[in-house]
């Protein structure tokens, strides 16, 4: 090893940065300039930590490409450049000219990636097997890549250049010291160009690699005089928390009481999977905890980029949530989510009911298939105020810039469709704010707190996301740091690297998992958690709900203050109670689809309570189906009393019947069926007697108790079809079933006057309509 090439080697958390940011203020304070080479991330985090004692002049914080860039720029050997999301559009267009067809934004996406992975480890098209027709197809991709960006420059071109600069001693930085820090592993072109800034520049810089292990490509005299730091002990806990929630709601908790005692923000860090950070940051609301969410957003997450890409996935899949964008149309999109209906068709029906139709017409006909393209995209952006004039120019300007590849690409309707991929696939940087840092794996990488909150702890929850490629399998990779110009393997267990960097994030980890979530037990993450879990310790309340402040009514006031006043009940609705306590309360705030047919007849007699001549004409007309029915059963049906509630008065349980007659001291009680079942009188008894089945046989003990009948008589009664008696000859006395449901129901009223609402996980989970809102349900 050089003197000017310099390694220090050591395990996460053994103060690599900590020995490294020593050496950079010690060249500044010499006068000298200092490029600090990392993640972007760790930009805001690297200055502060630098500036901790004192004013630090000559100290630059640069990204990999950023490097890349000065050293070209010096030597004045730039080209234009292809950024962001243009490599995308280009790779469709080179698949357009291989396929002869217009490729789909996920296929092009697909390509670009293995594009990208190829270029980053130095390998021409011409350097990889034709091991099948997708490799084929790829080469040939890959090929007319390159031929279409011409003189252009991407980002791995740049990366190339560097090198080429660098190998022919032609590169010179502007600064007398480079420190590489904060990766887990670098790519042997990166390894080159550093080893080559170091030893083949005219007025070499010193050049340090900080590594948390040896990488390949390093030869053993720079292995053998590589400086290696020992880890230094940090302190974990790890804690076990019942669900999800409980375990968001104790560190919210626990970092109000961190803030509290006067722990400054940015010493405190969150880290957690980024699909769960949403959820993360509304909870934190409830509590205060001002967070900076440091995650990137795509432009299509942005609130006007939400609205944008609805716009141009509506005449494609019309659905409620889409003409929500559309002000006009808002009261379309009440309606269809009402009615539970989506597509087109549909929703043009719903339309002309509602007189909306020229509105919605109107619409779908100018996003439909725009002719000019650039123009038409810039009249979308500004016709509504939600985009035009709520929205940063910065959003604006970025959306139009995708919108300028899609024309470049295609056009008429797959413009919208490769404008809407573009604005998914272009991620921005939130700007950096003032609270506790709200982290991924990624983002904490390389960087330290004082304590961290390292939440979902979970079996794959984490990761590098090592998978098989598709178009090159593992068996055609070599290993990586041999010279052939090959892709590398992509397994390589870089997991455990990443999980023992997590657990050395601060000075203190608390680390947390949830025991279970909606979809049943979970398993945490063995390498996380390197300590017996313990219960979530008890910390003072974070918020006015926790406290107990409420100025609504909740069943847990009702409860401790006095029995909740349920009223009339139907027995049958007892059995959903019984079920799931918290499901039969939830379940009375959600909008029912409408009934069939035949349970609206019912609904209408019962309504009506008795038929005349003229009721029934009318219930023939509104609903046809049955006329024949009602015609051929009208003596029998004006001698009954539909509706029928028992007991009549007071409170407590009733049996809502359809409809029963009487003749003297013996009733008849009529269930109506749904049409076409045909019951047999054994069947019929079974149904009664069913244990989900309360009604009739408790309506039928409360006769013989309270009215003094002789014979309760029971039919079931299909829509459209005959009556069919249950016992032959009726019922004389109370039975043993009549008694049982007496006593079920008299205990079941009990509970649900109580107010108890507890969820009662199990089979049931499968349908429930509110199981988004209960935090025991499983599936």
């Amino acid at each position: 090893m050089t003197a000017s090439f310099r390694l220090l080697l050591g395990p996460p958390g053994s103060g690599r940065t900590t020995r490294l940011l020593a050496r950079a203020r010690a060249a500044t304070a010499a006068g000298q300039r200092v490029w600090w080479v990392g993640l972007p991330g760790q930009r805001t985090d690297l200055y502060r930590r630098a500036a901790a004692t004192g004013g630090v002049m000559g100290l630059e914080f640069l990204s990999a490409q950023q490097v890349f860039y000065r050293l070209l720029a010096r030597a004045l050997t730039l080209k234009p450049l292809v950024v962001g999301t243009a490599r995308v559009a280009l790779v469709g267009e080179a698949l357009k000219q291989v396929a002869g067809e217009l490729p789909a934004p996920g296929e092009a996406r697909l390509f670009t990636r293995a594009v990208a992975e190829a270029k980053r480890f130095g390998v021409a098209w011409s350097d990889l097997p034709a091991a099948d027709r997708e490799a084929e197809r790829f080469r040939a991709v890959y090929r007319a890549y390159e031929a279409i960006k011409g003189e252009r420059w991407d980002y791995d071109d740049f990366r190339r250049e560097a090198l080429g600069l660098a190998r022919a001693g032609r590169a010179q930085p502007e600064a007398q010291l480079i420190v590489v820090d904060g990766f887990r592993e670098l790519g042997p072109l990166e390894l080159e160009l550093y080893r080559a800034l170091a030893q083949r520049c005219a007025d070499p810089p010193e050049v340090w690699l900080s590594l948390p292990e040896a990488v390949p490509g390093l030869t053993p005299e720079e292995l053998g005089g590589a400086e290696r730091l020992p880890r230094r002990p940090n302190a974990v806990a790890v804690y076990a928390a019942p669900n999800p929630v409980a375990e968001a709601r104790w560190v919210l908790r626990a970092l109000k009481r961190d803030l509290a005692a006067g722990a400054e923000p940015r010493s405190l860090a969150v880290v957690l999977p980024e699909r769960e950070v949403r959820a993360f940051r509304a909870l934190a609301d409830e509590y205060g905890v001002p967070l900076a969410d440091e995650t990137p957003k795509s432009l299509a997450e942005l609130p006007g980029g939400q609205l944008l890409v609805n716009l141009l996935e509506l005449p494609d899949y019309p659905t409620p949530a889409r003409l929500l964008a559309l002000p006009e149309l808002e009261a379309l999109a009440k309606a269809a989510l009402a009615a539970r209906v989506a597509g087109r068709e549909a929703l043009e029906a719903l339309a002309h009911e509602q007189g909306l139709a020229g509105p919605l017409r109107a619409w779908l006909t100018r996003l439909e298939a725009p002719t000019s393209e650039l123009e038409w995209a810039r009249d979308l952006l500004y016709s509504l105020p939600e985009l035009g004039g709520g929205v940063a120019p910065r959003f604006v300007d970025a959306a139009m810039e995708r919108a300028k590849e899609a024309a470049s690409l295609a056009k008429g309707a797959q413009f919208r469709a490769w404008w809407a991929a573009l604005l998914r696939e272009t991620r921005l940087k939130p700007p950096a704010g003032g609270g506790v840092p709200l982290l991924s794996a990624t983002l904490a990488s390389g960087r330290r707190f004082r304590r961290v909150y390292l939440m979902r702890a979970l079996e794959g929850a984490y990761g590098t996301g090592e998978a098989e490629d598709y178009f090159f399998p593992e068996e055609l990779r070599r290993p990586l740091g041999e010279r052939a110009p090959q892709l590398p393997k992509r397994f390589g267990g870089r997991d455990a690297a990443l999980f023992a960097e997590l657990l050395t994030r601060g000075d203190e980890v608390v680390v947390t998992f949830p025991e279970a979530d909606q979809g049943g037990p979970r398993v945490a993450e063995p390498a996380l958690t390197p300590c017996a879990a313990q219960p979530l310790p008890q910390l003072p309340a974070g918020s006015a709900v926790e406290l107990g402040v409420r100025h609504t009514f909740t069943p847990c006031e009702a409860r401790a203050e006095r029995p909740l006043r349920v009223g009339r009940t139907d027995v049958q609705a007892l059995v959903r109670f019984e079920r799931c306590a918290f499901r039969f309360w939830a379940e009375r705030f959600v909008v029912r689809e409408d009934p069939p047919w035949w349970r609206a007849l019912v609904a209408e007699l019962r309504a009506l309570g008795r038929l005349s001549e003229v009721r029934l004409k009318l219930l023939q007309t509104r609903f046809p189906a049955a006329a024949p029915w009602l015609a051929a059963h009208g003596e029998r049906l004006y001698e009954l009393t539909f509706g029928v509630v028992l007991p009549t008065g007071g409170v407590g349980p009733v049996a809502r019947l359809d409809a029963a007659g009487r003749t003297g001291r013996e009733v008849q009680l009529y269930t109506f069926t749904e049409p076409g079942r045909p019951w047999g009188a054994a069947e019929a008894r079974a149904w009664v007697e069913a244990r989900d089945r309360l009604r009739e046989l408790w309506a039928a003990a409360h006769l013989f108790e309270a009215h003094g009948v002789t014979r309760v008589h029971l039919f079931l009664w299909p829509v459209l079809g005959q009556p069919v008696a249950v016992y032959e000859g009726g019922i004389a006395a109370p039975t043993r079933a009549m008694r049982a449901r007496q006593a079920r129901v008299a205990q079941l009223y009990a509970r649900l006057s109580s107010g108890d609402r507890s969820a009662k996980p199990g089979y049931g989970c499968r349908d429930c309509e509110v199981f988004d809102l209960c935090r025991e349900g499983t599936r």
